[in-house]
C-alpha cells in the first residue's frame, strides 16, 4: 500500500494504475504535486467542483489549479471529461 511519504520521496514514480489502487489512502495535494497524472485520473479523483461553496479544498482542486500543477495535461480533453462526469455543472 502506497503512503503519502512514498509519494513525497518518489516524485513521478508511480503509474496511474498504482495510484488508482491506492488513491483512497493518499492525500490529493501530494498526488497533484508529486506525481504525473492523466486527464481522467484528475477529473475522477482530484477535481473538486464545489468551487462556488467557498470551501478552500475546492479552490485547491479546481480546474485552473490542476492544469497549473499538471501542465502536460491536454486542457481540451480534461474539460471534455469534466463535462461528461459532471454534466450538471457545465450547463450555462
Amino acid at each position: 500500500m502506497l503512503t503519502d511519504l512514498d509519494l513525497l520521496h518518489n516524485k513521478n514514480k508511480y503509474s496511474i494504475d498504482e495510484l488508482r489502487e491506492n488513491v483512497h489512502n493518499l492525500n490529493k495535494n501530494f498526488l497533484l504535486h508529486t506525481q504525473k497524472l492523466d486527464e481522467k485520473f484528475c477529473v475522477e479523483f482530484i477535481l473538486d467542483i464545489r468551487i462556488d461553496t467557498g470551501d478552500e479544498d475546492a479552490y485547491n482542486f479546481c480546474e485552473s489549479s490542476i492544469l497549473e500543477w499538471q501542465p502536460h495535461l491536454d486542457e481540451k480533453l480534461f474539460m471534455e471529461l469534466r463535462a461528461i462526469m459532471y454534466p450538471e455543472k457545465t450547463k450555462g
